[in-house]
C-alpha cells in the first residue's frame, strides 16, 4: 500500500527516487537505504494480485501505475488509497500531534468490523437499536446488504428478518450487536450502486429523479466545482456574478437539507415545486425569528 500510494500521488518515479522516499518512510523498520531488487519485484507482483493495480516501467518515465484512471473510477480502491495516505502522513508526523485535527466517525469504531465480517460470511446480525423516533430500544435481526457512509455516520442497508422492506440503520444508534449463525443471500438483482443512482444521501422519500437547476454565487460556485454536490452535476452557465448548475437527482429531504445549508449563496430555479418549497421554508425561518 505504501508503494501504491506513493506512485498514485507522485506519478512516475525512478527506482532511485522511490528508494529516497523509502529511506525516510515510517514503514522502513530496518532503516534500509533502498528496497532490495527481489523485494521490489515481489511488491509489484503482490500489488497486481491483491489490488489489480499494474505497475509499469519505461526508461523515460520510470515506474508508474498503468491503470490509474481505472482506480479513480473505483471509489473503494481510491478511498482505500487515500485513507492509507492520510494514515501514513499521520504516522510520519507524530511530532505534529495536536496540530492535525480530524473529524471523527464514532459509529465506525465500535461495530464496523463486525458488520463487515457478517457481510463477508453472509450472516445476519442481531442488534439492540434505538433511533431518534423510538421512545425505547428494540431488538431485531438484520441482513446487511451493504454499507454506506454519509455525513459522518455509517449506515447499514438491508431487511429485517421479520420485514422484507429495505431500510437504513445507523451504526451509532446500535446499543448492542452480535453476529448470528443465520445465513442470508443478497438477491442477484440487487445492485448497491444502482440503488443509490440519482439519489443524495440515504433517504428515498421521493422516487422520481428529475432535473434540478440551481443558481450559485461566483464564490459558492468555486466550492461546487471543487466538491460537486452530486455526481450528476453539470455547470451549464457561468458569468462573472454567478453560475448555474444542473443535476439529475431525486430532491429528497437529504438533498433539500443540503441546499438549505448553503443558505443565501444558492437559489433553486427548477423544478417549480422545489423552488416554492424553499421560499416557504425561508418565510418560516423569518417567522421563527419574529
Amino acid at each position: 500500500m505504501w508503494l501504491v500510494e506513493l506512485l498514485y500521488s507522485r506519478g512516475a518515479l525512478t527506482k532511485e527516487q522511490i528508494d529516497r522516499y523509502w529511506a525516510r518512510s515510517y514503514y522502513n523498520e530496518k532503516q534500509e537505504n533502498s528496497i532490495p531488487k527481489r523485494t521490489f519485484v515481489r511488491m509489484k507482483d503482490a500489488i497486481a494480485m491483491l489490488f489489480d493495480i499494474e505497475i509499469s516501467y519505461s526508461k523515460t518515465r520510470g515506474y508508474f501505475i498503468n491503470n490509474r484512471d481505472d482506480i479513480a473510477k473505483d471509489y473503494i480502491r481510491s478511498w482505500r488509497i487515500n485513507t492509507f495516505a492520510v494514515s501514513n502522513i499521520l504516522h510520519e508526523s507524530a511530532d505534529l500531534k495536536g496540530r492535525i485535527l480530524l473529524e471523527d466517525i464514532p459509529s465506525g469504531n465500535c461495530y464496523l468490523t463486525q458488520v463487515i465480517d457478517a457481510m463477508r460470511q453472509s450472516k445476519t446480525i442481531n442488534v439492540t437499536y434505538q433511533n431518534f423516533q423510538m421512545p425505547e430500544s428494540r431488538e431485531f435481526e438484520i441482513s446487511p446488504y451493504c454499507l454506506k457512509v454519509f455525513n459522518q455516520r455509517w449506515y447499514i442497508l438491508g431487511p429485517r428478518t421479520d420485514c422484507k422492506d429495505l431500510r437504513f440503520y445507523s451504526l451509532d444508534r446500535f446499543q448492542k450487536l452480535t453476529v448470528t449463525e443465520h445465513t442470508f443471500s443478497v438477491p442477484k438483482r440487487f445492485d448497491a450502486e444502482a440503488y443509490f443512482q440519482g439519489f443524495y444521501g440515504i433517504m428515498r422519500d421521493i422516487n422520481k429523479v428529475e432535473r434540478v437547476r440551481v443558481q450559485a454565487t461566483a464564490f459558492r460556485a468555486n466550492y461546487l466545482r471543487s466538491l460537486p454536490l452530486h455526481n450528476s452535476q453539470k455547470e451549464v452557465e457561468r458569468t462573472i456574478d454567478h453560475s448555474v448548475f444542473e443535476y439529475r437527482v431525486a430532491p429528497t429531504a437529504d438533498f433539500i437539507q443540503e441546499l438549505r445549508a448553503i443558505g443565501t449563496d444558492i437559489i433553486v430555479l427548477q423544478p417549480q415545486w422545489l423552488r416554492e418549497r424553499m421560499i416557504e421554508e425561508a418565510k418560516q425561518i423569518i417567522n421563527n425569528y419574529k
